[in-house]
C-alpha cells in the first residue's frame, strides 16, 4: 500500500533531503553515539515510507560506509592502547551499531509501506534490532572462540585504566582519579553478574528503542501529511494471551532452579522475566488508564499510575498478565 506521493520535482526534493539528513545523522552518532544513534533510524524510516526500498537502502548503506570509515580512524588512535586483536573485534562490534539501525529503520518505513499494523512492524522492528548482534556474536564466539562482550568490557577497562594513569601523572592529588577508581572496580566486579542478563536486557531494551523510534517517525511522517498505521488508543492495549506464558514460565523457571540449585535455569528464567516485565507492565498501566476513566484528568492518572509503577511494580505487571485472560477492560470506566 503505497502511500500518496507529491510531484516529482517535490518528491526529488524530499527524497535529497530526507537521504542527506540520514547520512548525517549516521556521521554526527559515530561521534556521539548516545544519544544521536538512539534515534538515527527515524529518517531511513521516513525515506522508506515515502520513497520506497532502492533510495532508503543505498542511502543507509552510504551512511554505514561513511561511519565505518570515521570509526576506523578514531580506531586508528586507540590502536596505541588497546591490543590489534582486541581492536579488530571491537571495530566489528561497533560496526554491527549503524548497520542495525539503519535495518530497524528499513523495517519501520518498509512495514508502514506495505500496510503491516503498527503491533506487527513493532516486533518486527525489535527482531532487527536484536537478531543481527546476536548473530554476529553466535559467529565469533563459534568461529574464533571470542567473546565480543568480554573483549568490549577488557577494552574498556583498559582505556579507563591509560586514562587514569595518565591523569594520575598530571594530577597526582586528584580526587576524581579516587573516584574513577571505584568505578572500575565496580564495573570489574558487576560485568560478571550481570552478563547473563544481556539477552534478556537487550530485548527489552530494543522494545523501548523500536517504540520510541516507531512514535518519532510517524510523527515526522504525520507533519509531512502521511497517516502511517498506528496502535489503538493506550487504554485498549492488550497483547496475546500466549506471552503472558513467557511471563509465568520465567518466573517458574528461576522458582526451580532456586530449589534444585541449577544456574543455568536461574538465568533462563531471569532472561525471561526480564523480557516479558516490561511488557506487562505496560499493559497493567494500560488497564489502570482505562478503569480511571475520563473522571480522572490525564495529568493525574500518569501521576497515580507512576506512584503505583514505582511503590508496586510486581502489582501493575501481574495486572496485566491476569488481564490476557480475564480481560479487565470489561469494568467500565469511570464517568
Amino acid at each position: 500500500m503505497d502511500p500518496e506521493r507529491p510531484s516529482e520535482q517535490g518528491r526529488a526534493a524530499d527524497g535529497a533531503v530526507l537521504a542527506v539528513l540520514t547520512v548525517l545523522t549516521a556521521l554526527l552518532g559515530a561521534l556521539f553515539p548516545f544519544p544521536v544513534w538512539l534515534v538515527a533510524p527515524v529518517p531511513v524510516a521516513v525515506l522508506a515510507y515515502r520513497h520506497g526500498y532502492g533510495l532508503s537502502v543505498g542511502t543507509a548503506a552510504l551512511a554505514v560506509l561513511l561511519v565505518g570509515w570515521v570509526e576506523q580512524q578514531v580506531f586508528a588512535v586507540l590502536a596505541q592502547v588497546l591490543p590489534a586483536a582486541q581492536l579488530r573485534y571491537s571495530l566489528l562490534g561497533v560496526m554491527m551499531g549503524p548497520v542495525t539501525l539503519g535495518l530497524m529503520g528499513l523495517v519501520i518505513g518498509g512495514a508502514w509501506r506495505e500496510g503491516i499494523s503498527a503491533g506487527r512492524t513493532l516486533w518486527m522492528t525489535v527482531a532487527a534490532a536484536v537478531l543481527p548482534g546476536a548473530a554476529l556474536w553466535l559467529w565469533v564466539r563459534l568461529v574464533y572462540g571470542v567473546d565480543l562482550l568480554t573483549v568490549f568490557m577488557d577494552n574498556w577497562l583498559l582505556l579507563a585504566r591509560t586514562l587514569m594513569e595518565q591523569a594520575a601523572r598530571n594530577a597526582p592529588g586528584a580526587e576524581i582519579l579516587t573516584d574513577w577508581r571505584v568505578i572500575i572496580a565496580e564495573a570489574e566486579r558487576t560485568f560478571p553478574l550481570v552478563k547473563p542478563l544481556v539477552p534478556g536486557t537487550a530485548v527489552a531494551a530494543a522494545s523501548c528503542v523500536a517504540a520510541v523510534n516507531m512514535a518519532l517517525a510517524r510523527a515526522f511522517l504525520v507533519r509531512l501529511g502521511d497517516d502511517p498505521p498506528w496502535f489503538p488508543p493506550f487504554a485498549q492495549w492488550r497483547f496475546p494471551w500466549p506471552m503472558a506464558l513467557g511471563f509465568i514460565a520465567g518466573h517458574g523457571l528461576l522458582l526451580a532452579g532456586s530449589a534444585a540449585g541449577r544456574s543455568g535455569l536461574i538465568i533462563a528464567g531471569e532472561n525471561l522475566r526480564v523480557m516479558f516485565y516490561l511488557l506487562f507492565t505496560v499493559q497493567g498501566l494500560a488497564v489502570g488508564w482505562h478503569l480511571l476513566g475520563r473522571r480522572v484528568p490525564p495529568p493525574l492518572r500518569a501521576l497515580a499510575l507512576g506512584l503505583v509503577v514505582i511503590l508496586a511494580p510486581a502489582v501493575v505487571a501481574w495486572t496485566g498478565v491476569l488481564d490476557t485472560w480475564f480481560n479487565f477492560r470489561r469494568f467500565p470506566p469511570q464517568d
